[in-house]
């Protein structure tokens, strides 16, 4: 009964610390319990698993910079995306996975994915201004 307590903490704690190294897409905050555990991919949460094939998770993508997901049967181009980061000097590896399952679970056709596994802004499509989205998220322009 003693981690209860704790392990709520835990939970606020983490979501706080993600704050501003995020984007907020609108959606509500989930319920925080330690309890039980429902995958999304809303800013600010752990990226969720997803088997993309046999012996590859979608997790194994992330941890050496930041990473752009592209999903959907035809996923969005990321040129732009990725120029803003060259131009930064920002690390970002881009992935197109066609898997409609990750698209349902991802809830959005675009995803970038900071290096600790954090959701960090997601969208349908490429941002105006992606050079602000990435300077927010690696807290150049928080």
């Amino acid at each position: 009964m003693k981690t209860r307590p704790i392990a709520a903490r835990a939970v606020a704690t983490r979501t706080a610390r993600c704050q501003p190294v995020i984007v907020p897409d609108g959606t509500p905050a989930p319920v925080d319990d330690p309890r039980n555990y429902s995958p999304m991919a809303r800013p600010g949460s752990r990226a969720p698993h997803f088997w993309l094939d046999e012996n590859k998770s979608v997790l194994d993508l992330f941890g050496r910079g930041f990473v752009l997901l592209s999903l959907g049967r035809i996923p969005p181009k990321t040129e732009r995306f990725a120029a803003a980061a060259a131009r930064l000097g920002v690390p970002l590896r881009t992935h197109a996975l066609p898997h409609e399952h990750l698209l349902a679970l991802y809830n959005k056709r675009l995803a970038l994915i900071r290096p600790d596994g954090h959701v960090a802004w997601r969208g349908d499509d490429i941002p105006g201004d992606c050079e602000a989205v990435l300077n927010r998220v690696r807290g150049a322009g928080t």
